[in-house]
């Protein structure tokens, strides 16, 4: 379980950022009027905001589980047993 919500610690952050990410940047630019490959792909409007969302989504995740595993504890250090000595 704990598995699970490590995933959503990650994925909810994440997409909200994703959100302001999308609000801020097709705020500022029209993807249609730069250039960004759409016309290539021949995306329409609403296809480059999916895809851009999808991306600003994996980056920001991509960040949280960075954070995850560097905020980890390390793993606890077995202790060696003493040598014997024999008599």
């Amino acid at each position: 379980m704990n598995g699970w919500r490590q995933l959503a610690g990650i994925l909810w952050p994440s997409f909200l950022v994703a959100c302001g990410m999308e609000v801020l940047v097709f705020a500022l630019f029209d993807p249609l009027n730069a250039f960004c490959g759409a016309d290539a792909l021949r995306m329409s409007r609403q296809g480059v905001y999916t895809a851009a969302f999808f991306v600003f989504w994996l980056m920001a995740a991509a960040s949280s589980a960075c954070t995850v595993l560097l905020a980890r504890s390390p793993a606890p250090r077995r202790r060696e047993a003493p040598p014997r000595t024999s008599s």
